[in-house]
């Protein structure tokens, strides 16, 4: 944690520097996948939000077949010869059904408008008995990614959070979900996300901490979202089993 904690510091001061916190993070997600029984080396895996590349270079390593995809290519993906398809998380994925084994998918639905297509897209092109990744940071958490740009001031409610963060970083966001020149926002919880995804007929095998010892997304109440740092679930397709 002490690793994670200083890349995270540094992870603005270049592109390479923010890549670097995410092949970090990678490995150790992907270590911990592989704990709770998930099999890279057979699985077709697909990555929602690819970015900058970070997560991607290393599920390509990892994967038997990998697709990284996002609304754009980010063109220093090109020299790790990485696998792209352009996907538009609030559109219809440009993938038949049941194609993929694992999709995974890190950092992303706090900003989508519509988290129901994002949904509602991986479980068509999921096979029966895929695996469905997703994390997140919650909103209201106390750690260093809680609340995004607006941080610390998201506890004082959406218009004063804006106008201190205006204010003290002289930007022009209007709201959350428009900041001007960045990525939108959404305020999710824990408890929200869980309930998106059992309703699009997901069953949970795991939800757990991201690279912790403690669980805390287990914590009762609104607990759990001032705790946790990086909410995970590990969510599947009914169908054949393909987790152990």
């Amino acid at each position: 944690m002490l690793r994670l904690l200083k890349l995270a510091l540094l992870r603005f001061r270049s592109p390479e520097a923010y890549r670097r916190m995410q092949i970090h993070i990678a490995e150790k997600s992907i270590a911990e996948l592989k704990l709770k029984g998930i099999d890279f080396a057979s699985a077709k895996v697909l990555e929602l939000g690819a970015g900058g590349g970070g997560y991607s270079i290393v599920l390509n390593r990892e994967a038997h077949h990998f697709t990284a995809s996002d609304l754009q290519k980010d063109t220093r993906m090109d020299k790790f010869g990485i696998p792209f398809k352009r996907v538009d998380v609030l559109e219809p994925f440009p993938f038949q059904n049941n194609v993929f084994d694992l999709i995974y998918c890190s950092s992303v639905i706090e900003h989508v408008a519509n988290p129901n297509n994002l949904l509602k897209e991986s479980w068509r092109v999921l096979k029966p008995g895929g695996v469905f990744f997703l994390s997140f940071p919650p909103f209201y958490s106390f750690a260093l990614i809680g609340g995004h740009q607006f941080k610390p001031f998201h506890f004082l409610g959406e218009r004063l959070a804006v106008r201190l963060t205006n204010l003290i970083h002289r930007s022009n966001y209007q709201d959350y979900a428009s900041s001007s020149g960045s990525l939108e926002l959404y305020p999710l919880t824990i408890d929200k996300v869980k309930h998106l995804i059992i309703a699009h007929q997901f069953r949970i095998l795991d939800m757990f901490t991201r690279m912790s010892p403690i669980n805390t997304c287990r914590l009762p109440g609104f607990l759990k979202d001032l705790m946790t740092w990086h909410v995970c679930y590990l969510s599947q397709k009914p169908g054949d089993f393909t987790v152990s």
